[in-house]
Protein backbone atom coordinates (compact mmCIF):
# COMPACT_ATOMS: atom_id res chain seq x y z
CA UNK A 1 0.00 0.00 0.00
CA UNK A 2 2.81 2.45 0.91
CA UNK A 3 4.57 1.54 -2.20
CA UNK A 4 1.43 2.02 -4.21
CA UNK A 5 1.15 6.04 -2.66
CA UNK A 6 4.63 6.54 -3.15
CA UNK A 7 4.87 5.71 -7.20
CA UNK A 8 1.50 7.65 -7.42
CA UNK A 9 3.10 11.10 -5.65
CA UNK A 10 6.18 10.18 -8.40
CA UNK A 11 3.83 10.09 -11.27
CA UNK A 12 2.02 13.33 -10.35
CA UNK A 13 5.40 14.99 -9.40
CA UNK A 14 6.95 14.44 -12.82
CA UNK A 15 4.19 15.56 -14.53
CA UNK A 16 3.83 18.57 -12.84
CA UNK A 17 7.32 19.20 -13.56
CA UNK A 18 7.20 18.33 -17.24
CA UNK A 19 4.19 20.52 -17.78
CA UNK A 20 5.72 23.06 -16.33
CA UNK A 21 8.90 22.79 -18.63
CA UNK A 22 6.77 22.27 -21.82
CA UNK A 23 5.28 25.44 -20.62
CA UNK A 24 8.30 27.81 -20.26
CA UNK A 25 9.26 26.59 -23.94
CA UNK A 26 5.92 27.03 -25.14
CA UNK A 27 6.57 30.93 -23.75
CA UNK A 28 10.41 31.30 -25.52
CA UNK A 29 8.76 29.45 -28.83
CA UNK A 30 5.75 32.15 -29.29
CA UNK A 31 7.86 34.41 -31.58
CA UNK A 32 8.18 31.79 -34.11
CA UNK A 33 4.66 31.34 -34.36
CA UNK A 34 2.95 31.66 -37.96
CA UNK A 35 6.89 31.95 -39.14
CA UNK A 36 5.77 30.65 -42.20
CA UNK A 37 3.17 33.04 -43.38
CA UNK A 38 5.78 35.99 -43.12
CA UNK A 39 6.25 36.39 -46.36
CA UNK A 40 2.79 35.69 -47.95
CA UNK A 41 1.51 38.30 -49.92
CA UNK A 42 4.69 40.34 -50.74
CA UNK A 43 5.42 40.56 -54.10
CA UNK A 44 7.44 42.47 -56.59
CA UNK A 45 6.10 45.46 -57.91
CA UNK A 46 4.32 44.37 -61.43
CA UNK A 47 4.71 46.66 -64.28
CA UNK A 48 4.84 50.66 -64.28
CA UNK A 49 2.65 53.08 -65.46
CA UNK A 50 -0.26 50.68 -66.18
CA UNK A 51 -3.95 50.66 -65.56
CA UNK A 52 -5.51 47.97 -62.97
CA UNK A 53 -8.37 45.91 -64.45
CA UNK A 54 -11.50 45.55 -62.24
CA UNK A 55 -11.20 41.65 -60.82
CA UNK A 56 -13.97 40.09 -58.95
CA UNK A 57 -13.19 36.54 -57.26
CA UNK A 58 -16.28 34.12 -57.17
CA UNK A 59 -16.41 31.23 -54.44
CA UNK A 60 -13.95 28.58 -55.14
CA UNK A 61 -14.14 24.71 -55.26
CA UNK A 62 -12.90 22.76 -52.05
CA UNK A 63 -12.47 19.14 -52.07
CA UNK A 64 -11.06 17.91 -48.99
CA UNK A 65 -10.51 14.58 -48.05
CA UNK A 66 -12.41 12.86 -44.94
CA UNK A 67 -14.41 16.69 -44.84
CA UNK A 68 -17.56 17.21 -44.45
CA UNK A 69 -18.70 20.90 -45.76
CA UNK A 70 -22.55 20.96 -46.87
CA UNK A 71 -22.26 24.80 -46.64
CA UNK A 72 -19.69 25.30 -49.13
CA UNK A 73 -17.93 27.49 -46.20
CA UNK A 74 -14.72 26.55 -47.75
CA UNK A 75 -15.33 27.75 -50.85
CA UNK A 76 -15.70 30.76 -49.69
CA UNK A 77 -12.72 30.85 -47.13
CA UNK A 78 -10.50 30.11 -49.76
CA UNK A 79 -12.08 33.19 -51.63
CA UNK A 80 -11.47 35.28 -49.35
CA UNK A 81 -7.94 34.42 -49.43
CA UNK A 82 -7.36 34.75 -53.07
CA UNK A 83 -8.96 38.01 -52.88
CA UNK A 84 -6.36 39.43 -49.95
CA UNK A 85 -3.47 37.91 -51.85
CA UNK A 86 -4.52 39.92 -55.35
CA UNK A 87 -5.14 43.23 -53.64
CA UNK A 88 -1.57 42.44 -52.01
CA UNK A 89 0.21 41.77 -55.43
CA UNK A 90 -0.79 45.49 -56.69
CA UNK A 91 -2.26 43.95 -59.88
CA UNK A 92 -5.76 44.48 -59.65
CA UNK A 93 -8.53 46.55 -58.72
CA UNK A 94 -10.76 43.94 -56.65
CA UNK A 95 -14.14 44.10 -56.35
CA UNK A 96 -15.36 42.71 -52.76
CA UNK A 97 -17.37 39.35 -53.23
CA UNK A 98 -20.66 40.95 -51.82
CA UNK A 99 -20.50 43.42 -54.32
CA UNK A 100 -19.52 41.02 -57.26
CA UNK A 101 -22.26 38.70 -56.63
CA UNK A 102 -24.24 42.04 -56.49
CA UNK A 103 -23.72 43.42 -60.30
CA UNK A 104 -24.15 39.21 -61.27
CA UNK A 105 -27.57 39.23 -59.97
CA UNK A 106 -28.30 42.66 -61.07
CA UNK A 107 -27.42 41.82 -64.38
CA UNK A 108 -29.13 38.62 -64.13
CA UNK A 109 -25.70 36.64 -64.76
CA UNK A 110 -25.82 34.53 -61.61
CA UNK A 111 -25.45 31.40 -63.55
CA UNK A 112 -22.54 32.36 -65.79
CA UNK A 113 -19.76 30.90 -62.58
CA UNK A 114 -20.41 28.25 -60.70
CA UNK A 115 -17.85 27.28 -57.81
CA UNK A 116 -14.59 26.96 -59.48
CA UNK A 117 -15.64 27.09 -62.99
CA UNK A 118 -16.63 29.68 -65.84
CA UNK A 119 -19.96 28.05 -66.78
CA UNK A 120 -21.17 30.01 -69.75
CA UNK A 121 -19.27 33.45 -71.00
CA UNK A 122 -20.93 36.87 -70.38
CA UNK A 123 -20.10 40.77 -69.89
CA UNK A 124 -20.63 41.54 -66.90
CA UNK A 125 -20.33 45.42 -66.79
CA UNK A 126 -18.33 46.98 -64.24
CA UNK A 127 -16.07 43.48 -64.11
CA UNK A 128 -12.87 43.45 -66.60
CA UNK A 129 -11.64 39.91 -64.97
CA UNK A 130 -12.52 36.56 -63.12
CA UNK A 131 -10.26 34.97 -60.53
CA UNK A 132 -11.89 31.83 -60.53
CA UNK A 133 -9.68 28.68 -58.47
CA UNK A 134 -10.44 25.14 -57.44
CA UNK A 135 -8.25 23.79 -54.10
CA UNK A 136 -8.87 19.95 -54.88
CA UNK A 137 -7.67 17.01 -52.56
CA UNK A 138 -7.24 19.28 -49.48
CA UNK A 139 -5.81 16.86 -46.23
CA UNK A 140 -3.40 17.94 -43.14
CA UNK A 141 -2.41 14.76 -41.45
CA UNK A 142 0.16 14.29 -38.78
CA UNK A 143 3.47 13.72 -40.33
CA UNK A 144 5.18 12.02 -36.91
CA UNK A 145 4.02 11.43 -33.18
CA UNK A 146 5.62 13.73 -31.08
CA UNK A 147 8.06 12.59 -28.56
CA UNK A 148 7.17 15.11 -26.14
CA UNK A 149 5.75 14.38 -22.91
CA UNK A 150 1.84 14.53 -23.09
CA UNK A 151 -0.46 14.38 -19.61
CA UNK A 152 -2.55 11.58 -21.72
CA UNK A 153 0.71 9.36 -21.70
CA UNK A 154 0.57 9.12 -17.64
CA UNK A 155 -0.72 5.84 -16.82
CA UNK A 156 -2.09 6.35 -12.70
CA UNK A 157 -0.61 3.11 -11.02
CA UNK A 158 -4.17 1.02 -10.18
CA UNK A 159 -5.22 2.63 -14.16
CA UNK A 160 -6.94 5.59 -15.42
CA UNK A 161 -4.97 8.25 -16.05
CA UNK A 162 -4.77 12.42 -17.08
CA UNK A 163 -7.60 12.60 -19.78
CA UNK A 164 -6.89 13.65 -23.16
CA UNK A 165 -4.82 16.60 -22.82
CA UNK A 166 -1.77 16.65 -24.55
CA UNK A 167 0.67 19.41 -24.28
CA UNK A 168 2.60 19.12 -27.22
CA UNK A 169 -0.29 19.05 -29.30
CA UNK A 170 1.09 22.99 -30.88
CA UNK A 171 4.22 20.88 -31.86
CA UNK A 172 2.81 18.19 -33.93
CA UNK A 173 4.44 18.01 -37.14
CA UNK A 174 1.41 18.21 -39.74
CA UNK A 175 1.57 17.86 -43.77
CA UNK A 176 -0.36 19.80 -45.89
CA UNK A 177 -1.41 18.53 -49.30
CA UNK A 178 -3.64 19.55 -51.84
CA UNK A 179 -3.77 20.54 -55.74
CA UNK A 180 -3.96 24.25 -56.52
CA UNK A 181 -5.72 25.30 -60.03
CA UNK A 182 -6.31 29.09 -60.23
CA UNK A 183 -7.34 30.97 -63.88
CA UNK A 184 -7.51 34.51 -65.01
CA UNK A 185 -10.31 34.42 -67.02
CA UNK A 186 -12.33 37.50 -69.06
CA UNK A 187 -15.70 36.81 -68.27
CA UNK A 188 -16.79 38.03 -71.56
CA UNK A 189 -15.18 35.66 -73.87
CA UNK A 190 -14.67 32.48 -71.29
CA UNK A 191 -10.94 33.16 -72.47
CA UNK A 192 -8.49 31.57 -69.97
CA UNK A 193 -5.48 34.78 -69.80
CA UNK A 194 -2.93 33.57 -67.34
CA UNK A 195 -3.10 29.99 -65.08
CA UNK A 196 -0.98 27.94 -62.76
CA UNK A 197 -1.94 24.59 -61.36
CA UNK A 198 0.44 22.92 -59.28
CA UNK A 199 0.88 20.53 -56.23
CA UNK A 200 1.03 21.95 -52.93
CA UNK A 201 2.68 20.44 -49.64
CA UNK A 202 4.05 21.47 -46.58
CA UNK A 203 5.71 19.91 -43.91
CA UNK A 204 6.19 21.64 -40.69
CA UNK A 205 5.10 22.26 -37.04
CA UNK A 206 1.61 23.15 -36.78
CA UNK A 207 2.76 26.49 -34.82
CA UNK A 208 4.67 27.89 -37.33
CA UNK A 209 2.01 27.54 -40.25
CA UNK A 210 -0.27 29.12 -37.63
CA UNK A 211 -2.64 26.28 -37.47
CA UNK A 212 -4.51 25.48 -34.57
CA UNK A 213 -5.07 21.53 -34.00
CA UNK A 214 -8.86 21.00 -32.99
CA UNK A 215 -8.02 16.64 -32.26
CA UNK A 216 -5.61 14.85 -33.81
CA UNK A 217 -4.64 10.89 -33.37
CA UNK A 218 -1.20 10.11 -32.07
CA UNK A 219 -0.59 8.06 -34.86
CA UNK A 220 1.16 9.09 -37.94
CA UNK A 221 -0.36 10.12 -41.03
CA UNK A 222 -3.59 10.51 -39.16
CA UNK A 223 -5.89 13.28 -40.27
CA UNK A 224 -6.16 15.75 -38.17
CA UNK A 225 -8.70 18.20 -37.41
CA UNK A 226 -8.14 22.16 -37.82
CA UNK A 227 -10.69 24.88 -37.36
CA UNK A 228 -11.92 27.34 -39.71
CA UNK A 229 -9.16 30.08 -39.18
CA UNK A 230 -6.50 27.31 -39.83
CA UNK A 231 -7.97 26.33 -43.09
CA UNK A 232 -7.98 30.28 -44.15
CA UNK A 233 -4.24 30.11 -43.22
CA UNK A 234 -3.30 27.15 -45.20
CA UNK A 235 -5.32 28.25 -48.22
CA UNK A 236 -3.27 31.49 -48.10
CA UNK A 237 0.12 29.69 -47.75
CA UNK A 238 -0.77 27.37 -51.43
CA UNK A 239 -2.36 30.46 -52.71
CA UNK A 240 0.06 32.61 -52.29
CA UNK A 241 2.64 29.94 -53.87
CA UNK A 242 0.55 29.63 -56.84
CA UNK A 243 -0.40 33.08 -57.30
CA UNK A 244 3.48 33.79 -56.81
CA UNK A 245 4.42 31.84 -60.30
CA UNK A 246 1.56 32.97 -61.74
CA UNK A 247 2.54 36.69 -62.20
CA UNK A 248 4.15 37.02 -65.19
CA UNK A 249 1.84 35.62 -66.80
CA UNK A 250 -0.17 38.15 -65.49
CA UNK A 251 2.04 40.94 -65.68
CA UNK A 252 2.68 40.46 -69.47
CA UNK A 253 -1.41 40.19 -69.47
CA UNK A 254 -1.01 43.78 -68.14
CA UNK A 255 0.91 44.88 -70.36
CA UNK A 256 -1.02 43.60 -73.66
CA UNK A 257 -3.99 45.49 -72.45
CA UNK A 258 -2.04 48.71 -71.89
CA UNK A 259 -0.48 48.80 -75.39
CA UNK A 260 -3.96 48.04 -76.46
CA UNK A 261 -5.68 50.43 -74.58
CA UNK A 262 -5.35 54.19 -76.31
CA UNK A 263 -5.02 56.80 -73.69
CA UNK A 264 -8.16 58.95 -74.08
CA UNK A 265 -6.51 62.82 -73.74
CA UNK A 266 -9.63 65.26 -72.14
CA UNK A 267 -11.41 66.85 -75.33
CA UNK A 268 -10.77 70.66 -73.43
CA UNK A 269 -7.09 69.63 -72.46
CA UNK A 270 -6.72 69.03 -76.32
CA UNK A 271 -8.94 72.37 -76.96
CA UNK A 272 -6.77 74.52 -74.43
CA UNK A 273 -3.26 73.14 -76.02
CA UNK A 274 -1.25 75.42 -78.55
CA UNK A 275 -2.32 74.44 -82.04
CA UNK A 276 1.64 72.69 -82.36
CA UNK A 277 1.33 70.32 -79.26
CA UNK A 278 -1.95 68.76 -80.07
CA UNK A 279 -1.75 64.88 -80.81
CA UNK A 280 -1.92 65.09 -84.86
CA UNK A 281 -0.97 61.17 -84.73
CA UNK A 282 -0.92 58.17 -81.93
CA UNK A 283 1.70 55.83 -80.66
CA UNK A 284 2.17 53.04 -82.50
CA UNK A 285 3.21 50.85 -79.80
CA UNK A 286 1.47 52.28 -76.35
CA UNK A 287 -1.59 54.25 -78.02
CA UNK A 288 -0.60 57.52 -76.49
CA UNK A 289 -1.54 60.78 -78.47
CA UNK A 290 1.65 62.45 -79.53
CA UNK A 291 1.91 66.22 -80.58
CA UNK A 292 3.00 67.04 -84.06
CA UNK A 293 6.60 67.69 -84.12
CA UNK A 294 7.17 64.81 -81.27
CA UNK A 295 10.35 62.58 -81.97
CA UNK A 296 9.41 60.36 -79.49
CA UNK A 297 6.55 58.82 -77.30
CA UNK A 298 5.91 60.33 -73.72
CA UNK A 299 4.80 57.25 -72.73
CA UNK A 300 7.01 54.53 -73.98
CA UNK A 301 9.99 56.10 -75.39
CA UNK A 302 9.11 54.87 -78.69
CA UNK A 303 10.95 56.58 -81.74
CA UNK A 304 8.33 58.39 -84.13
CA UNK A 305 8.43 57.16 -87.66
CA UNK A 306 8.25 60.04 -89.74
Amino acid sequence: MKSWFVRSLVSVACAVVLLGVAGCGDVTESAHSDSLTTHVGVYNPGPVGVSRPRVGVPPFKVTAEDSDDPAGQLNEIAADAMTTLAVQSGRFAVIERAQLEQLLREQGLEGIVTPGEMARPGQVRGVDYLMIGKITNLRVKRANVSKGFGLAQVNLPGGGDFGGLDIQRRKVQLVVDCGVDIRLVDPTTGEVLAAHFGEFQRVDEAKAMGVEILGASAEADADVEIDSDSHGKIFRLALDEALRKMLPQVDQVLLTRNRATPAVVPAALVAEAPAAQKASRFCSQCGQGMAGGAKFCAGCGTPVKE
